[in-house]
């Protein structure tokens, strides 16, 4: 048997209305740069705050200086910049920082290079 279309009408108002009594509202706010910046607990602080220091050290080098003023940035725009960096990535560019390799780290492909061109030098010679 099947139901009438009073009823079907009926049966699918009341789903309809109980879907949408059990949906929770959606709320959206502004997040504002103070909640963003704020570190979320004591260790997190810490992190952050040798991260910044990390940015500071390398942005203060000499020659780091001199490479952002020949692009055209100078120290003034650099620290504002650097002020407006979110939490994350001042995370992200001291991660980069710190996993930059010394200046004269050669890697296998560099080494085996040059160990074929003394060999070709000294069988030329």
């Amino acid at each position: 048997m099947f139901p009438s279309r009073i009823s079907r009408q009926f049966l699918v108002a009341a789903l309809g209305l109980s879907l949408m009594a059990a949906a929770p509202a959606a709320r959206a706010e502004l997040i504002g740069t103070q909640q963003l910046t704020q570190p979320q607990s004591g260790q997190d602080a810490a992190t952050l705050a040798a991260d910044r220091s990390t940015l500071d050290h390398f942005m203060a080098r000499a020659d780091v200086q001199a490479k952002l003023e020949q692009m055209g940035l100078s120290q003034e725009v650099t620290q504002q910049r650097l002020a407006a960096l979110s939490n994350a990535e001042v995370a992200q560019l001291a991660g980069r920082i710190n996993s930059m390799p010394a200046a004269g780290a050669l890697g296998f492909q560099e080494m085996v290079i040059i160990l074929l061109v003394a060999i070709l030098v000294v069988l030329a010679l």
